[in-house]
C-alpha cells in the first residue's frame, strides 16, 4: 500500500515542479532558436525574448496599452459576476424557472463569442463598447451556470428552517444561499476570468482595436517586430498567471472552510 505525501513534502513539489517545467520550456526554446532548427526571425531565443518583455515593463507606451486591457477585463468581469450571480440565484431558487431555463443556457452557451465580432463592430464600433460587451457575453455563462447549479443544489431543508425562525426571503439568500452556493460561484467566476481575458486580447488583435495588448500586438507583427510579439505574449501570460494565482488567493481567504472539508 503506497504510503500518501506527506503535507510538506506536497508543498514543495508543487513549488519546485512548475519551476522545473519552466526551466525545461525555456532550454528547449532556446536550444531550438539557437540551433538554427527555426529560423531566429520566427522565433527568438527565449532569453531574447525575456530580456524584451522586461523592457516592455518599462515602456510608457505598452504600459498603456496594459492598463487599457486589465481595466477591460476587469469592468468586464464584474458586469459577468452581476449579470450571472443575480440571474442565477433568481434562477435557482425557483424550480419551474430552473427548469425553463436550463435548456436556454445549454443552448446559447457553446456560441463562439468570436462569432458575434462582426455584429458587434457593426452595432458599437470597435470602442471599449464593444471589447466589454463581447466579453461580458464570453464571461457570464460560466458563472450563471454554476451559480444556477449552486443555488438549486442548497438542501430545501436549511432554507426551510432559515424560514421557520422568521428570516425573510432576502435574509436567507444572504446568508444561507449564497453561502452554500459560494464554492461553486466562485468556480464559476475563476473559469469566467481566464476567458475573459483571452477574448478581450483577441478582440484587440483582429477588431481593429486603437488600445490595448491585442492592439501592441498588430501593431508590432505589422512592423515585423517578432521580438515585440513575443515579449508582448509573455507578458499576457504572466499577467494570466498573475490573475490566476490572485483568485486562488482570494478562494482560500474567502472558502477556507470548504478546502478544509474537501482535505478532510
Amino acid at each position: 500500500m503506497k504510503k500518501k505525501p506527506s503535507l510538506r513534502r506536497r508543498r514543495v513539489q508543487d513549488a519546485v515542479l512548475p519551476v522545473v517545467g519552466i526551466a525545461a520550456l525555456a532550454v528547449t526554446l532556446e536550444v531550438v532558436s539557437t540551433s538554427g532548427v527555426v529560423d531566429s526571425r520566427f522565433l527568438p531565443s527565449f532569453s531574447q525574448t525575456v530580456a524584451a518583455s522586461v523592457q516592455l515593463l518599462f515602456d510608457p507606451v505598452f504600459l498603456v496599452d496594459l492598463g487599457t486591457t486589465v481595466a477591460t477585463f476587469v469592468l468586464g468581469l464584474l458586469l459577468a459576476c452581476v449579470v450571472g450571480i443575480g440571474v442565477g440565484v433568481l434562477v435557482g431558487l425557483s424550480e419551474t424557472a430552473y427548469r425553463a431555463m436550463r435548456p436556454v443556457v445549454e443552448l446559447v452557451r457553446p456560441v463562439p463569442p468570436v462569432a458575434l465580432i462582426p455584429l458587434a463592430i457593426l452595432v458599437l464600433g470597435v470602442d471599449l463598447e464593444m471589447k466589454v460587451a463581447v466579453a461580458l457575453f464570453a464571461a457570464v455563462w460560466p458563472v450563471l451556470f454554476n451559480t444556477m447549479y449552486g443555488v438549486h443544489g442548497v438542501d430545501p431543508l436549511s432554507r426551510d428552517m432559515a424560514l421557520s425562525f422568521g428570516r425573510s426571503n432576502a435574509d436567507i439568500i444572504r446568508t444561507v444561499v449564497i453561502p452554500a452556493a459560494g464554492p461553486q460561484i466562485w468556480t464559476g467566476v475563476r473559469m469566467s476570468t481566464t476567458i475573459s481575458l483571452l477574448v478581450i486580447i483577441t478582440l484587440e488583435l483582429i477588431a481593429g482595436s486603437n488600445s490595448g495588448i491585442g492592439a501592441f500586438i498588430a501593431e508590432a507583427r505589422s512592423a515585423s517586430e517578432t521580438h515585440a510579439v513575443y515579449a508582448a505574449l509573455v507578458v499576457s501570460g504572466f499577467l494570466g498567471l498573475a490573475i490566476n494565482q490572485l483568485m486562488m488567493l482570494l478562494e482560500r481567504v474567502l472558502f477556507r472552510w470548504s478546502l478544509t472539508e474537501e482535505r478532510g
